[in-house]
């Protein structure tokens, strides 16, 4: 009997946890999580105060290494682009960033269809390899600790772009 609850605990799926942030000692994490993707993916996205600026940086690691991108809330057009949505029963906040030869997006969205449904907060990630066929990314959720719409602080420093 012993035997067969160990075997069947070796199919058990494993508990799924948040790795540690990405960000620095002196930077706030606004979001940090897993990639519920084959590769392994971590993405944290991180804000540090610089000589009364704010800046941005998202880091990111996997099975293929690991990278940055960083800029200067005032200097993020083209670096690190920021939008929101927002309708009564959906808002969607993006955060899309290129480099390395492809783009990546982070998503955060809440949506309430009708008042009666429990609202329902995802986040999600796209990675869009530069010449791949238009459309053939593949989204995955993202296991986080951050609020819903943790993003929106976001607004503050780069503007809610629709």
């Amino acid at each position: 009997m012993a035997f067969f609850l160990s075997t069947l605990a070796a199919f058990a799926p494993a508990e799924q946890t948040v790795p540690p942030s990405q960000c620095e000692a002196a930077e706030e994490t606004v979001i940090s999580g897993a990639v519920q993707d084959d590769l392994g993916l971590d993405v944290a996205v991180c804000l540090e105060d610089e000589e009364q600026q704010q800046r941005l940086t998202i880091r990111w690691s996997g099975e293929g290494g690991g990278d940055a991108v960083s800029c200067l809330a005032s200097e993020c057009q083209g670096v690190i682009e920021y939008s929101r949505h927002t309708s009564p029963h959906l808002t969607v906040l993006t955060l899309t960033w290129t480099k390395g030869g492809g783009t990546q997006k982070l998503y955060q969205s809440l949506s309430r269809p009708t008042p009666d449904v429990p609202a329902l907060a995802q986040t999600t990630h796209i990675w869009e390899v530069a010449g791949a066929q238009a459309g053939s990314a593949e989204s995955y959720p993202v296991l986080t600790q951050a609020a819903p719409l943790a993003l929106i602080q976001l607004d503050a420093l780069l503007g809610p772009n629709p």
